[in-house]
């Protein structure tokens, strides 16, 4: 099956993908899927007594929180009791739960900040965006890009600079891309924390202000 082609920014979509070929296996010829341990790891969120955040990971939330409390959980969390849970998603493995802890621990604690209270919004628009093509402006090949990245799922938006991103990518791929995909980033990740729905290209002066300053900076 041929690769996702990436469409023109200028017809108001990120990315398109070519399905017209398929390769049909019958299905007595295909393999059986891996089955999972069916344990499943929590990456979660505290705020401390003195206000700061602390990140972990476990199999048992609510077990983990009463040890932090006990000051049988982690030296950091000891002198800082007690500890309130405020922010918690599952991750299907151990592998996973420690790579997305190390990066919720790399955010600002603005970053941090952003995720918890996205986390509280009302079900049904989570559940509108459980997968990264349900987010605005994101298509298959945009997608791929943001995997490539190491975001595989629309929680690890929030918090992250679009701008790193995109300089990310550029450094993954050998090629300097077109800036509309910044723009796509920036309103991927801004729509992740809240702001209204909003074709990229509204983002693309907020992009122009933003290099000219970096550039002047540097």
């Amino acid at each position: 099956m041929p690769r996702s082609t990436r469409s023109s920014f200028m017809d108001g979509t990120a990315c398109k993908s070519d399905t017209r070929y398929f390769s049909w296996m019958p299905k007595k010829d295909r393999k059986p899927k891996a089955r999972s341990s069916g344990v499943k790891w929590f990456v979660y969120i505290v705020r401390c007594a003195d206000g700061t955040l602390y990140t972990g990971i476990t199999k048992d939330v609510a077990r983990r929180c009463q040890q932090h409390n006990a000051a049988t959980a982690s030296r950091y969390t000891r002198s800082r009791r007690p500890v309130k849970l405020v922010y918690q998603e599952v991750r299907p493995n151990q592998s996973s739960a420690l790579k997305r802890e190390a990066a919720i621990k790399a955010m600002t604690r603005r970053g941090k900040l952003t995720i918890i209270h996205q986390s509280k919004r009302p079900a049904r628009e989570v559940r509108e965006i459980a997968h990264l093509e349900d987010i605005p402006n994101i298509g298959p090949a945009i997608a791929a890009d943001l995997r490539q990245l190491g975001i595989t799922s629309p929680a690890e938006l929030p918090g992250r600079d679009p701008y790193a991103m995109y300089e990310d990518m550029c450094q993954l791929t050998g090629q300097r891309h077109d800036p509309c995909l910044l723009d796509t980033f920036i309103a991927a990740v801004r729509f992740m924390e809240g702001a209204p729905k909003k074709p990229w290209w509204k983002y693309t002066a907020e992009r122009k202000r933003e290099m000219a300053a970096r550039n002047a900076r540097g």
